[in-house]
């Protein structure tokens, strides 16, 4: 399979199936033996066109007499990637685009429709300065929703809470690649190591935020460290909430919502890899890519559990339980860029009563005198500060601990005025996240 047509079939299986971009396209790079610049120019071409969707569709409507949304639905990756590569690859010669698309639309279904891949990017390409980017009789928000290419409801939804230039930046921010972290392993090998390495094979990179992660200027440089277990990925957000728990040596640690593993497998390198911490998760194959991670790291403290976090009941509390919940994602929206067109208003109301039924859950799980770190990857104040709000109401023997207290003074400009970490992407240029800390009273 050629880049091109990897990210055709990684399209449809987001679009389709509902899958996670990043799951189904290292799926296909397994199967595949393409080099790193071709897999690279496959990431580019998925991400970069489920960002620029809206406005990409809008383009290709322009120039096709029939019903898009009919449309067979390679055939609409094909143009979109084809698309994508006219206006935002400016490597990639026109030519190329429209022929490359239209050998592959002919691979993939028939000659008629490569005949209809040539004719639509043909037209396109010939007529770029006539193109016209306004919505027909649209609002002021159905513009800005399609210069930024998010949906015009969330667009409106952030409108209600930051000024018109706040919103544009955080829309900036949300189609800005973002940079992959790596999270040193102590348990094998030490920052100072990692750097003489990556300095001998001339990996650019640069230090994280976060001590003992660095962030390299290409992601494939690292996959030999990646095999070693001398390295894993994971968000400096993410790891922050981890921070904020504080699991020390010989704990017992619960991980409510743990796949896919990266925040467990963060807490046993925190504790030494000494005490237990138990992973909770309703899918069996995601707990065992968790394991299979947790091997590759040189881990053993790890047990799991399949089941629903909500009723799970333990025959012995933990010293300390994090609930990193499963939420909108309006925080990671450059990360995952799928999940703007996959949700809905209703699913932040959906999952703020999911996050709340774990919560609970929670407190029944831990000991008197343990910590819970409650933390979403969503930038909703539905699912953070609001749900928060509503908890502490209802359970007035639980307190937020400041996270000043916990985290370093290099953190503390995340920490918002009641003493949560709150993480805007267009302001720290970091993921979107939030993390509180619970402690009874």
């Amino acid at each position: 399979m050629t880049a091109r047509e990897i990210a055709v079939k990684v399209l449809r299986d987001v679009e389709l199936n509902k899958a996670k971009s990043d799951t189904v396209i290292n799926n296909y790079f397994n199967q595949s033996s393409l080099e790193r610049v071709d897999k690279a120019f496959a990431m580019e071409m998925v991400y970069g066109t489920l960002r620029e969707r809206a406005k990409i569709d809008h383009i290709i409507e322009q120039f096709y007499n029939h019903d898009y949304k009919k449309m067979d639905v390679d055939i609409r990756n094909i143009l979109r990637v084809g698309v994508y590569q006219l206006f935002y690859l400016t490597k990639v010669p026109k030519w190329a685009a429209v022929n490359e698309s239209v050998e592959l639309a002919k691979k993939m279904r028939n000659q008629f429709l490569g005949n209809l891949v040539n004719g639509v990017l043909r037209n396109i390409s010939n007529n770029i300065e006539t193109i016209n980017f306004k919505v027909k009789g649209g609002t002021f928000a159905d513009q800005i929703a399609l210069q930024y290419s998010h949906p015009k409801w969330l667009l409106e939804r952030w409108l209600s809470r930051f000024s018109l230039q706040e919103a544009q930046d955080l829309m900036t921010s949300n189609n800005t690649p973002p940079k992959i972290s790596f999270r040193i392993n102590p348990l094998k090998t030490t920052l100072a190591e990692v750097e003489r390495m990556l300095t001998e094979k001339q990996v650019a990179y640069q230090k994280s935020l976060l001590e003992n992660f660095i962030i390299p200027e290409k992601f494939f440089d690292m996959e030999e460290l990646l095999k070693m277990g001398y390295v894993s990925v994971q968000s400096e957000a993410q790891a922050i909430a981890c921070m904020l728990l504080g699991a020390q040596p010989n704990e017992r640690i619960l991980d409510m919502c743990a796949a896919p593993g990266g925040k467990s497998t963060f807490l046993a390198e925190q504790m030494h890899n000494t005490g237990a911490i138990l992973a909770l998760d309703l899918y069996g194959n995601k707990l065992q890519d968790l394991m299979q991670l947790a091997k590759t790291l040189g881990i053993s403290i790890i047990e799991t559990t399949k089941c629903d976090a909500r009723t799970f009941q333990p025959q012995e509390k933990f010293d300390r339980v994090l609930l990193d919940a499963p939420c909108s994602g309006t925080g990671v929206l450059s990360r995952r860029a799928e999940l703007r067109w996959r949700l809905s208003p209703n699913d932040i109301t959906a999952m703020a009563k999911l996050q709340r039924e774990l919560l609970d859950n929670a407190t029944r799980c831990v000991k008197d005198e343990g910590v819970i770190v409650y933390s979403t990857c969503s930038i909703e104040l539905e699912e953070n500060q609001q749900l928060v709000d509503a908890f502490l109401y209802d359970r007035p023997d639980w307190m937020i601990q400041n996270a000043k207290e916990v985290l370093p003074p290099s953190l503390h400009h995340l920490v918002n005025a009641q003493g949560a970490v709150e993480i805007l992407p267009h302001r720290h240029h970091l993921d979107g996240a939030y993390a509180v800390r619970f402690v009874r009273r």
